[in-house]
């Protein structure tokens, strides 16, 4: 299913990518890159509505005007011959985490094996507690095992649970965003390993112990799947992602700095003129 869409989608990313790495016409790059990656977020909206999914549709829909935003600001940056740490930060962190994301996402043999791997962690952490659960086999369905070509999830079932290990239960899209936004901090290495040895193991960790959770709070009839995995699982994904944020703003001020820069862009003036104004 390799259709205009998923043209959007890598030519987006490339694009915003080499204007993060290389000073060859780095504006007119990402200015492109951050435009073709907010339309391809448009285009995967139908796929929401189909699925009744009404909040991530909107979601994608949004993300368009932002994308937009940030591409505006790249031709102020152009326009004032300046390149600011949170242009290069945004161009980074965003080409980075969907690349990776998106790789493993669209190759069904990749995204299959890390499925397989989350859910026999899963699974040995439920024997412990008692169960004599299995793992099934990678059911990938009707798709090729090299491009993704249809919208169906690829699984592992916990057999004997009645619930699926996907792609989603794997944390891969906070593992990816959140390397890529601390490697693209202007920090030195050092502080860098030591942010990624945080975040990534305690998220995937997290991330076992959560279907963990859903999985004994459902087949125990505690609650409901529906209340375990969106809301009970979902709060306490957000309250790490906080705790997380604020170890990483202690080991790396810049990445404080970038994510408050972000928010700011808005009040965005040239740096010469803000210099100017300082005593």
């Amino acid at each position: 299913m390799f259709t205009y869409s998923e043209v959007i989608l890598w030519i987006g990313i490339f694009t915003l990518l080499f204007g993060f790495i290389s000073e060859y016409n780095k504006h007119h790059f990402r200015i492109l890159g951050f435009a073709l990656i907010g339309v391809f977020w448009v285009t995967e909206s139908p796929y929401f509505i189909y699925k009744s999914d009404y909040v991530n549709a909107a979601l994608c829909i949004i993300t368009l005007p932002l994308f937009l935003y940030f591409a505006y600001n790249e031709y102020l940056s152009k326009k004032w011959d300046e390149d600011p740490e949170v242009m290069r930060f945004l161009a980074g962190g965003i080409s980075i985490g969907m690349l990776i994301y998106f790789s493993v996402q669209r190759m069904p043999i990749i995204s299959g094996y890390l499925i397989k791997i989350v859910a026999d962690h899963t699974n040995v952490l439920l024997n412990l507690m008692g169960y004599e659960f299995t793992v099934g086999p990678i059911m990938y369905g009707e798709t090729s095992l090299f491009y993704r070509t249809s919208y169906e999830n690829i699984r592992v079932s916990i057999v004997g649970s009645n619930i699926n290990i996907i792609l989603a239960c794997t944390g891969l899209q906070a593992i990816a965003a959140g390397g890529a936004l601390i490697y693209s901090t202007d920090a030195d290495s050092k502080r860098k390993i030591k942010s990624l040895l945080v975040i990534v193991p305690t998220l995937y960790i997290a991330n076992v112990l959560r279907n963990v959770m859903i999985i004994y709070l459902t087949y125990e009839d505690i609650t409901s799947f529906y209340t375990a995995h969106n809301q009970i699982a979902k709060t306490g994904s957000v309250i790490l992602l906080i705790i997380l944020m604020l170890i990483v703003f202690e080991i790396m001020p810049e990445f404080y700095e970038n994510i408050m820069s972000v928010i700011s862009l808005p009040k965005r003036e040239p740096i010469h003129q803000k210099q100017q104004k300082q005593p």
